[in-house]
């Protein structure tokens, strides 16, 4: 086992004790400490760290081919920019850490938790859609590198809190994993009270709050945006970006009750 494998091992096992998860949902989720988790745990190391606690705010966007499609390619990589701009522009900024996500049928960290000036900003080359959406793997591994990363920061000493936001299109294809398991790890870090989950569904064709309900994201922090153009996603990364910095600025309570998309 190398060093940062152990590194997340111990992390999530620190988890449990704490409460922050389950032994039942520890046991689903160490089955798949693969690359892609242990990328997605990285971060700032403590010492590194300047503000007193921090929020981390991992981004989940979907790359799959329907986006393409619908001609909105552009549109995710403006708003997604904007929301780094909004971000940078909040007196909050230096508390905050992001960690950005691509899927479609390939999973992508385009980068762990990084200082707001620090993220990536999407462009043609590192956005463009193709392929299916593993929504549920997605969903699994991202949450659970942000479990060991967030634990390993509250065990130096650092009180942190999580927002997590997935954007998507579609319901989930390919995934290994299903619903349950999504909801399963879902109850466990809304049940800590330090987390904010979130969903953003693009488009009319498929029923977003089932899925979303099934996955275990409380209804306050569920967005559909049926206006599937350039214009409505827009509008929709600037509601993302508004609910987002509430929440970093702790004007919304993390766990079940969680009203992330309240006005």
């Amino acid at each position: 086992m190398s060093k940062r494998d152990d590194d997340v091992s111990k992390s999530l096992s620190s988890a449990v004790v704490s409460g922050v998860l389950s032994p039942q949902t520890s046991s689903l989720v160490t089955g798949h400490l693969g690359p892609l988790v242990l990328a997605g745990a990285a971060g700032k190391a403590l010492e590194d760290l300047t503000a007193s606690d921090v929020t981390l705010v991992t981004l989940l966007v979907d790359a799959s081919g329907s986006i393409a499609d619908r001609g909105l390619e552009q549109a995710v990589r403006e708003g997604q920019n904007a929301l780094l701009d909004a971000f940078a522009g909040a007196k909050e900024k230096d508390s905050v850490l992001l960690a950005l996500w691509t899927f479609n049928d390939e999973q992508k960290v385009l980068h762990a938790y990084v200082p707001v000036d620090e993220a990536t900003r999407l462009d043609a080359r590192s956005y463009r859609g193709r392929g299916a959406t593993r929504l549920y793997d997605t969903w699994c591994d991202a949450l659970t590198a942000n479990v060991a990363y967030a634990q390993r920061l509250r065990d130096g000493g650092t009180p942190t809190r999580s927002i997590v936001v997935v954007l998507t299109d579609g319901e989930d294809v390919g995934s290994k994993r299903g619903s349950r398991e999504c909801a399963a790890l879902s109850r466990d870090l809304l049940a800590s009270e330090l987390f904010t989950l979130a969903f953003v569904g693009v488009g009319k064709d498929v029923d977003f709050g089932l899925i979303a309900t099934a996955m275990g994201v409380p209804p306050g922090c569920v967005h559909v945006q049926r206006d599937a153009t350039a214009a409505g996603l827009r509008r929709t990364f600037q509601l993302v970006s508004r609910s987002a910095i509430r929440a970093s600025q702790g004007r919304v309570a993390p766990g079940v009750n969680a009203g992330f998309f309240a006005p």
